[in-house]
């Protein structure tokens, strides 16, 4: 007895040996459901029943178990195939193996390209203007350990060291372990000032002791009247104010005999609405012409306070925490905006109000101003000092698509919110196992060449082959291209194709545009090999050159992104191109490429030789070469 395995290369098929004609010499082969087992079973669709195998998977493979030879001399073995509707392959075909020579199907990933990377020094000037530089220290940096402060202080903390930043990234805050190993990165000396002596204000009562002469003024606000403290840091900013809470000034009081101005606004508004009319009129005028932040007092702020309170107080830019989908909230907004007349590429920076924190970009759009989220970007006061750089990386490059193949890329998601970039991100290229396995486009912010070089060349340097930087939506700033203002469309996307062509992206992520003729100018200025969508889900449109692929699915958790490869059927009539979008957030962290990699080969393992994995731009550029050898159409 011995067992025989068939190797079924169709898409549709329909196997019974009874039914067949009768040949010489032939053996017929019983059907016996109880003995029959699948090895592979692609698309999870065939079945075993008296009557034969009925399946429709490519490269299915099934074990007939054991069959009684006896002592006939048999060279055939009969088949009957049925197409149920569809024209079977040309290459369709049934192999038949003995166990002992059972050739099993090859399941390792299909990569064609392994491109060495190229140097990342660009000879191009670097985009800049739109974003606060200060100047470059060239001393010891000082160092501040705030990890285990009272977490209202660390924010104080954050608005001293962008006050004390503001002409030199001379201070810098360890708020976070991973910030003590970015400051490693550098190379540069740097020294820990000592913890003061006491449980709740250690790093804060530090600050406040090496540097407390060089402020004018206590500002103290109140956690009760959260408008307050978007007030209390713009006038520290403008005026070098220590933003205090009463117990906070108290322990200054006692501890450094502080003996200058205390200016207490706890109660000169009625509301946030009289409290802003009033920053306007007496600090709108010398605030930065660029930025503003949305940086309140988030529901979390006790537990998990935000980090971009320091490149706020650095910039001075105007600060605001108000409701965008309240009207009373909107029509403030509308009056800061109107107010600081801001211009196409100015920038909101920290993140919006209530649960959809994305939705504040509808609104500010219409102000000429693009999201830059950032709640978390920690010592930005300080990274900002870095000269400005420009970088470049390989251009994508052709393969030939065939049909019957799904070409894939892989992009990991969030890369415009520069707080994933200078955390998540950050710790996943410097420590997580399995990265340059499979191709994974990275999103990443352009504006760091202007606002954090280091970190940018701290990607750029830790490449490998199978990665590419990719923008994040939608470009060189997070904007809804339905929404922003139509008189500054034009000369934002003429700003957007600067931005990434020095950045060295050839790809990016475009979300929230499905306005055609909108949609369509993007594409004919935006100078990429091919965009992402995210929003409209288009697939395979092509601009002159330029192709859009849709996005695809948002995958959180493991499993998505087998789940949302393996729906893609591939076609005989021409090959599928498809995208992979796992989040940072929830997909990565430490495990992240491992996760990835383990989805991929359980893919294969069950769709072999379906899969073809390219970079984003590799796929893009194999997208077009395909389009325009078929008349400029897919």
């Amino acid at each position: 007895m011995r067992k025989i395995v068939i190797i079924l290369g169709i898409l549709s098929l329909f196997t019974n040996a009874n039914h067949a004609e009768s040949v010489q010499d032939e053996m017929k082969i019983p059907m016996n459901p109880e003995n029959v087992s699948f090895l592979y079973n692609p698309g999870s669709k065939a079945l075993v029943n008296q009557n034969g195998i009925q399946g429709a998977s490519d490269n299915l493979t099934i074990d007939l178990g054991e069959i009684d030879f006896g002592t006939g001399g048999y060279d055939q073995i009969a088949v009957t195939m049925s197409t149920y509707g569809k024209d079977l392959l040309a290459e369709s075909s049934f192999e038949f193996y003995m166990d002992d020579d059972l050739k099993q199907p090859d399941t390792d990933l299909e990569i064609p390209l392994n491109v060495p990377v190229l140097p990342y020094e660009s000879t191009q000037k670097p985009q800049s203007g739109l974003y606060f530089k200060n100047l470059y220290y060239e001393h010891n940096i000082i160092a501040f350990d705030v990890r285990y402060d009272d977490n209202v202080s660390k924010m104080a903390s954050a608005v001293m060291q962008g006050v004390l930043n503001q002409e030199y990234g001379r201070i810098y805050l360890f708020s976070d372990n991973h910030y003590v190993d970015q400051l490693k990165d550098t190379k540069r000396i740097y020294v820990t000032e000592p913890a003061y002596n006491h449980a709740k204000y250690a790093g804060f009562g530090a600050l406040v002791k090496k540097y407390g002469n060089e402020f004018t003024k206590l500002v103290v606000w109140d956690e009760g009247k959260e408008w307050t403290w978007p007030i209390a840091q713009m006038i520290c900013a403008q005026e070098k104010g220590i933003p205090v809470t009463e117990g906070m000034k108290n322990f200054i009081v006692d501890q450094f005999k502080w003996n200058k101005e205390i200016k207490d606004i706890r109660n000169n508004w009625k509301d946030k609405y009289e409290a802003y009319d009033w920053a306007l009129d007496n600090l709108a005028s010398g605030c930065h012409k660029t930025l503003s932040f949305s940086a309140g007092l988030r529901e979390d702020y006790k537990g998990n306070p935000w980090r971009i309170y320091d490149y706020a107080a650095a910039s001075k830019g105007f600060v605001f925490w108000l409701d965008h989908t309240e009207p009373k909230d909107m029509e403030m907004i509308g009056k800061i905006f109107t107010k600081m007349n801001y211009q196409p590429g100015s920038s909101t920076m920290g993140y919006g109000f209530g649960k959809d924190g994305d939705g504040l970009n509808a609104v500010i759009n219409k102000y000429n101003a693009g999201f830059m989220v950032s709640d978390y970007y920690a010592n930005g006061s300080f990274w900002c000092s870095y000269p400005s750089k420009a970088f470049q990386q390989r251009k994508g490059q052709a393969i030939e698509a065939i049909p019957g193949k799904v070409y894939v890329s892989v992009i990991w998601s969030d890369g415009d919110n520069i707080q994933f970039d200078a955390n998540m991100l950050y710790y996943m290229i410097k420590n997580a196992p399995g990265r340059g396995k499979v191709p994974v486009g990275i999103t990443m912010a352009s504006v760091m060449q202007e606002m954090n070089p280091f970190l940018l060349e701290f990607f750029y340097k830790n490449l490998t082959p199978n990665e590419e930087l990719v923008a994040g939506p939608s470009g060189f700033q997070f904007i809804y291209g339905d929404s922003y203002n139509e008189k500054g469309y034009d000369t934002w996307l003429q700003m957007n194709n600067k931005w990434m062509e020095t950045a060295g992206f050839h790809t990016a992520c475009f979300w929230n545009t499905t306005d055609q003729v909108r949609f369509e100018k993007y594409m004919a200025t935006c100078g990429l090999q091919g965009i992402f969508d995210g929003w409209s889900r288009s697939n395979n449109k092509y601009y002159g050159g330029v192709v859009a692929v849709n996005q695809g699915e948002h995958c959180p958790k493991e499993g998505d992104v087998y789940n949302a490869l393996k729906k893609q059927t591939p076609r005989r009539d021409k090959p599928v191109f498809v995208n992979a979008y796992p989040t940072t957030a929830a997909y990565g962290g430490i495990d992240g490429y491992e996760r990835l990699v383990r989805e991929l080969e359980r893919l294969e393992a069950d769709c072999p030789n379906t899969y073809v994995y390219l970079l984003p731009m590799d796929l893009c550029a194999t997208l077009v070469q395909f389009i325009q050898k078929n008349g400029g159409k897919y």
